[in-house]
Formats: structure tokens, sequence, C-alpha cells
């Protein structure tokens, strides 16, 4: 992983910290020596060797400006404890600070305790360094060797593991810091799990030179042999420690600071590294001081933070305007990839004030209010949104960055206000009382990551927004603000602003007269049920089944070599006069330490999310596996190819499975068991009378030349409706005289139209039409509009098919629409000068009679 310049100067600066710590260890011990062999008293300060380091550190200017007086600590054994503190900002990179700093130490063998102060953080920590293929881990793996052993508190290990490998430890701050806690008091009672780190229990004379070496050791009683415990063991050991968010740990009141001092003191740790984002000077050495402008500058966070209020409105609105603004978000991601940028899918998270079953009453916000408001209302598909509590863990082995992932809406109450990022949150809507300050302080920093930690160069994709409801727009700034300084942003103060609203209200558009009263039907894709009957098509039930898994098999890996990591070093002798330089000695290249055994799982795991069966991944996989080795290929080779391997293999499937369902789909509309007609007219779409829609002081109406459209079948139409496409195709088929009336869909409106496919998700298209009965034939019209940069990608492809397959569908019947016949066009339209396409279709309508 290449290190940010910031992150490169917390390093150097920690290795400084680290030399000068071991010089100052050596000259206080050689200084001991000499003076207990002349008989002299020892100076006060002569063992303190970590202050030291420090002062003189300090007088170099090498530790941070914004340091305070330095903070002894003391172990239970005597000892100074050596300990600094990383300030580092929410999105900053602590983790990673973390294992790079351990893989400085130069220490290959030991114990690392590393402590956290959430189980959210705990598993997130516990899944990098779990992983050999992780970046954390793979800094651990290079400091030890090759020899790292990931323990959790309750995992044996043994004297031979310790002085052989590098034992990592995580350990929760609940059961490091709390007496009532019965994790913690496990850690102090007598165990049989580490037998070799103890004499036998009946060795007093072992048990006597272990106290002597450690007096400090618990015993189990007075006059009884040392406790076999994990404490003790911890004592002997001196581990590491690694103190992830130290603030949470110390906590506001004193008495909780030295509650939680004490307690490291007395596991004798050898050094304690700490990472907070806002760390109490009265208690940490302040290292290294990350600023929020430093993560600006290496374009890691989005910013300006971008903040809407809505005085004096519902908080359905607040939630109508963050959906219009996350679907512009998405319009504006999938035109930057298709330009040759990367897959970013913008997320939003909601906090409500309600999660429980039996909390839905009153005027609180629920999660499931504003899940019913979003699926229901704005026409959110159901995949697309997901409920994370503490009781229901909604985001549960998710992969957010996958994009095969559908979600883009998160509720949340608390459950992600620590140990929780994703790159692509870009809205923040708060629909709970937004005097909430510990709310907004602990949420804000979970919108601002920057995906893949570099900017788009597109202005909205590289800030995020915060959307809420309060009286005063300096009230809601302000606590953004301060949010931003307690998650250690600090120095971004200009890059808050706010954008006030008018004031909103709820308007009901009604059908233009001569169609109100009137049922309005659009043809739904149905399939035939069990019973002899018609339902809607739903992928699960009906496309699913239908699929042959066995049928796939790995696909014929192509050549995809790649450079193996090497790591070389130089030699350069600074001593050389410049005009005579030595010039540099390299050394032979070495590979680094990687373990590269070609593993099923690892393949199956990212196609597991595509093949419903889960033996199914593992047997593609398998063969892909296979096939490589048959070709000659060793492991060392399948393992550098795997990255561009495991993308074949996941377009491999889901081409199959994408050429399997249509064929499904197809053979059904052949044999009846799909059918897709006005003919059964319970099943059928029906257009809606009237909508509510909100609508602000400044909305102003959709004009084309300073008039209204008059073919709209709802009135009025406003323009912050439509996009600048939609607007340009509305004024199109505005002109269109044998239309009887045109209707934009949009899915943020309840119950309006859609079209079942064979892939999972609904098409929602943009318009649909009604072509006068002109010579006695009517016309159901529906496009789908694109830019013209996306014809030929991969959705675009798949709705010109199943527009094709339905309008030759729907044609092949005998409609009827007001007891005459009827057809039906069913068009993308690309974003070409007098919509070629649209105007081939009108024009062959009705004997040819158009504009």
């Amino acid at each position: 992983m290449e290190l940010k310049e910031y992150q490169t100067r917390a390093l150097d600066a920690f290795e400084r910290w680290r030399d000068a710590l071991a010089a100052a260890q050596t000259q206080s011990e050689t200084a001991v020596a000499a003076l207990q062999a002349a008989g002299v008293d020892l100076p006060a300060d002569i063992r303190n060797y970590p202050k030291t380091a420090w002062l003189r550190l300090s007088e170099s200017g090498e530790v941070a400006p914004t340091a305070g007086p330095y903070v002894d600590r003391t172990a239970d054994a005597g000892f100074p404890i050596p300990h600094i503190c990383f300030k580092v900002p929410t999105g900053g990179g602590k983790t990673l600070l973390a294992a790079a700093a351990l893989e400085r130490l130069n220490r290959p063998t030991g114990l690392v305790l590393w402590m956290v102060p959430s189980n959210a953080i705990y598993q997130q920590t516990k899944a990098a360094l779990w992983s050999r293929e992780h970046s954390y881990r793979q800094m651990l793996e290079r400091a030890s060797g090759g020899r790292v052993k990931v323990l959790e508190k309750d995992t044996p290990f043994t004297a031979g593991d310790v002085a052989n490998c590098l034992c990592v430890m995580l350990v929760s701050l609940q059961s490091s810091n709390r007496k009532n806690n019965k994790d913690y008091l496990k850690m102090f009672r007598d165990s049989g799990r580490y037998p070799t780190l103890f004499p036998d229990s009946d060795d007093a004379l072992g048990d006597g030179k272990l106290r002597q070496q450690y007096p400090d050791l618990e015993p189990l009683d007075a006059d009884a042999p040392v406790k076999h415990s994990l404490f003790n063991v911890f004592k002997m050991l001196r581990p590491v420690i690694v103190l992830d968010e130290a603030h949470k740990a110390y906590g506001q009141k004193t008495e909780n600071s030295d509650e939680f001092v004490q307690s490291i003191n007395r596991i004798n740790p050898s050094l304690v590294i700490e990472l907070s984002a806002t760390p109490n000077s009265r208690r940490s050495n302040l290292l290294v001081d990350i600023s929020g402008v430093d993560l600006k500058a290496e374009e890691m966070i989005k910013l300006p933070v971008q903040v809407h209020h809505y005085a004096n409105s519902e908080w359905q609105h607040t939630l109508t305007k963050a959906h219009a603004e996350l679907e512009r978000l998405e319009l504006e991601s999938v035109s930057f990839r298709h330009n040759g940028g990367c897959y970013i899918r913008p997320i939003a998270v909601v906090r409500v004030e309600r999660v429980g079953k039996d909390q839905r009453k009153g005027e609180y916000v629920h999660s499931e209010d504003v899940r019913e408001y979003l699926t229901g209302n704005l026409g959110v598909p159901d995949a697309d949104v997901v409920v994370h509590t503490g009781d229901n863990r909604g985001l549960q082995n998710v992969d957010l960055h996958s994009e095969f992932t559908s979600v883009r809406w998160i509720i949340t109450k608390a459950a992600l206000m620590e140990g929780w990022d994703c790159s692509f949150a870009y809205l923040l809507v708060m629909l709970d009382n937004t005097q909430a300050q510990n709310a907004i302080t602990q949420l804000v920093g979970r919108v601002m990551r920057q995906p893949y930690a570099r900017r788009t160069g597109r202005e909205v994709l590289d800030q995020c927004y915060v959307y809420c409801s309060n009286t005063d727009v300096s009230t809601v700034v302000g606590q953004v603000k301060y949010g931003l300084e307690r998650q250690g942003l600090t120095g971004l103060d200009d890059d808050v602003s706010s954008r006030q609203d008018t004031s909103i209200e709820l308007v009901t558009i009604q059908r233009r007269e001569r169609f109100q009263g009137a049922d309005i039907f659009l043809p739904k894709v149905l399939h035939r049920d069990r019973a002899g009957g018609w339902i809607e098509l739903d992928y699960q039930r009906h496309i699913l089944p239908g699929l042959d898994l066995d049928r796939i098999s790995a696909p014929v890996p192509q050549a995809a070599q790649a450079r193996k990591a090497q790591g070389e070093t130089a030699t350069v002798d600074v001593a050389d006069a410049p005009d005579n330089p030595t010039p540099a000695v390299y050394h032979d290249p070495q590979e680094l330490y990687i373990d590269k055994t070609a593993r099923i799982a690892w393949y199956a795991r990212r196609i597991s999310d595509v093949m419903p069966n889960p033996f199914q991944p593992a047997r593609v996989a398998g063969e892909l596996i296979q096939q490589m080795r048959d070709a000659g290929q060793d492991d060392d080779s399948i393992y550098e190819q795997r990255a561009a391997l495991a993308e074949q293999l996941r377009d491999h499937v889901k081409e199959a499975l994408d050429q399997q369902a249509e064929q499904v789909f197809q053979a059904k509309l052949a044999n009846g068991a799909i059918r897709f007609d006005l003919e059964i007219c319970d099943r059928n779409h029906t257009l809606a009378h009237s909508y509510e829609i909100p609508i602000s002081d400044n909305d102003v109406e959709l004009q084309r030349r300073g008039q209204s459209v008059q073919l709209s079948l709802f009135k009025p139409q406003f323009a912050r409706h439509f996009n600048a496409l939609e607007r340009r195709f509305a004024f199109y088929l505005d002109e269109q005289k044998a239309l009887q009336w045109w209707h934009r869909v949009a899915v943020r409106q309840r119950g309006d139209y859609y079209i079942q496919g064979w892939r999972r998700n609904r098409v929602w298209p943009d318009f649909v039409a009604m072509a006068g009965e002109t010579a006695g034939k009517a016309s159901i019209l529906v496009f789908e509009t694109k830019g013209e940069q996306l014809q030929g990608n991969d959705d675009t492809k798949y709705k010109a098919k199943l527009f094709a397959a339905l309008e030759e569908t729907f044609n092949a019947g005998k409609m009827t629409i007001h007891d005459g016949p009827a057809q039906g066009v069913f068009r993308l339209v690309f974003d070409q000068a007098g919509f070629p396409d649209a105007h081939t279709a009108l024009s062959r309508l009705n004997g040819g009679y158009n504009a």
C-alpha cells in the first residue's frame, strides 16, 4: 500500500522517536551501572529514559507543536513506560499507522495487545488482521518474517509462540477497564490455558524463581503459588500495547482516566502506542498531530460539506430533498464511470429517533416509517434500503463497495456512530432532533471519506452533504463544524457551507380535465400461477428456479501475468564528498513473504453473491484453479494473476447466468407462461388520478417558448423534476400531434409504472404516452432516455433486448383500447438531435400522421 505524505511524515517521526528511545535507554543503563559500581546514589530521573528521549526530541522540534508537557507513566514492576500518541482524524488511517508503526519497531517476536473501544471496531479490526490479503496483515507479516499469530482473549498460546512469532491479541476496552465486567474478571482467574508459561502447580522451586524474576505477579492467595492467569501472563511478557481511540478509553472524567491508566500500567507494557482523533494532552504524549487540512491536501476527504436544512417542514420533505440529491449524485457517478472513471454508488445514511419493535408510536420518526416512505412514496426498490440497528444487523456480511450490492439507503440510530466507514456514503440525513450534538459529532465523519482516497474532478462527487431540519441555520452549521473538530478534522471551518431552502408545501397535481375520471391502463409483465391465474413476474420465484447452475463452468483463463512483489535495498555512504560520490550499492532483490497458496475459497467468495447455491461457487472456482494447474501454472503464478482471474471469473459467471435467465424468459414468453398485454384488466397497471408532490416557493413550471407544456397528462409540471435530456424530450413529445398525452414516470412517486424483465432489478422507463386514436388505432408508447455516451453499455443492451421482446409480444396479441385495435412502441431514446429513434416510431403510427 502506498502511504500518503502525511502518513510518511508520521512514521518518520515515530522512527526518530524509536531511535532516540533506544539511545536514551542505552545511555541510562550505562550510567546506572557506572554509578552503582562507584557506590553513588542514583539521580531521580536517571532511569526515566522515555522522558529523556522525549525532551531531546521536543527541544529539536520533532514532536507535535500541540504537545503538552511530558506525561510520565510507571509500570507496576517499577520501570518507566514509553508511550506516544498519533493524533489522526476520522478517515485518516489510524489502523494503518498502527500496523506500520509495529512494522518499524523491529520486534519480530513477542506479544502485542491491540485494544479497541467497541464491538463494531473490534469486528472491523479483526477482519483486517485475520485476512492475509489485507495490507495491515501484510505489514505485520513483513515485521515478523511471515510468522504472525493473531489471537483473541480466549485463544490459548504457548511460550514458544511468543518466542518465535509475533502474537497479536485483539482485546476490547470493555474487558480491560471495567471491574464489574465478566470478561475483565476472567483475565484474573487461575487458568490452565498457559501451561508452558508457568511452572507446575507443585513446583515450589520454579514458583519461587518466577516470583523472584517478576515480584509483582498476583498469587492465588497469601503464601500461595502464582496465579496462572492471563493477567499474570501479560505482566511477564511485557506486551506492546496499541490503544485505538484512546480518548474513549480515558473518558471525560478525571477519575475514569486515572482508572484506565492504572489498568494499563498494571499490565507492565514495554511500550504504548495511542491512536486518537482528539487526544487528552494530560494523559498522552502527542508525537504527531495530523489535521483535517492534511487529509484535504491528500484528497482523502470529500469537501466542502454542504449543509441543507429546511425550516418548518416535515421529515418527509427533508427525506424527499435528500432523495433528489442522491439521484443527482447517482446520475453523475454513472456519467463519471462511462467517461473512464471508477465505480461509485452514492449512499445516504439516515439517522432516525426510534428503531425498536414496540416504539413505532407518537411523534418520533421510526426506521420503518422511513423505509416505507422511501419504498412507497419515493419509489426506492426494497433491495436498496437497509436498516442497521443493534438488533437488526442489516449490513452484516454486505460488501457495500461491490458492484453487485444495490444498497443506497442505510437507516440507523446509533449502530453506525463508530467503527464503520464506507467511502460511498455521501449524504447524512438527520431526521431526529438536530440538537443531538453527539449524533452529528459521531456521524459527520461517516460521509467524508473519499472513494479510493482521491478526488474525481467532478464537483458534486467531491463533496458531501448533510440534510436536516432546524429553525436556525447557524446552529446546524455550528454543530457540523464542532462535529468535524471532535473527529479531529481541524482547520476545515471554511469548508462547511449552508443552504437554506424556502418553505415547502405538498401540492396535489391532477390530470387534465378531459382525462379525469377515466381509467388508464398500462401493460404489466405477468406470470401464470399454479392455479391458472396471473401474478406479477418475480425474478426469485419465476426466473431463478429455471437456471441450471451445473451448466456453468469456469472460463478459459486468459494470460494475466503480474509483476512479483519484490523488495530492494540500497546502501549509500553519505560521507562521500558530493564531487566524488560513491555509487549506491544495490543488493539482490528479495521477494517479500506472502502465502501464495491457490485457495478455492478466495475465488469462490468473489462470485458467491452472484451464484445463489453455496456449493456452486466453490465448484466453478475449483475448475478455474485446476485449469491453471493443468496448463503448467504453479501456485505462485496463479497468485500473481489472482485479481485479473477473479474479474474474469465474475464476468463470466454473470454473463452465463444472464444468458440463461434471458433464455428462460424468452421461452416462457413463447409458451405463454409469461404474458404482456392488456387483456386481463384486473392485473393491469392503472395510472393514478393524482399525485402529491412537495413544491417550494421558487419552483417554476416546465415551459417551452414561454408557455407551459400542453400534452402532459398531469398539470402543472415543474422544471426541477426533469434533467436536461428529459426536458428536451418532453418538449419533443409536446410537439407531436399524434399524441393524446405523455406522462413523466417518477420512481419517487407512489405507484408509478415499471417493467420487470429477466434480471432482478425493475426497469423504470422515463416516459409513457398514448397516441391518438386516428384511423381507429391507438398506441401505447414507452420511452427510456439515455445519454449518447451510454450506447453500448451493459444496461443499455439489456433494456434494448427487453424492450424489443416485449414490443413483439405486445403487438403479437390482439390488443384493444376503447374497443379499437392497439399497438405498442417500446424504445430507448438517445440524446441525439431530433430524437430519430422516437421520430421513426411515431411516424409509423396512425398512417404516418405526425408533427
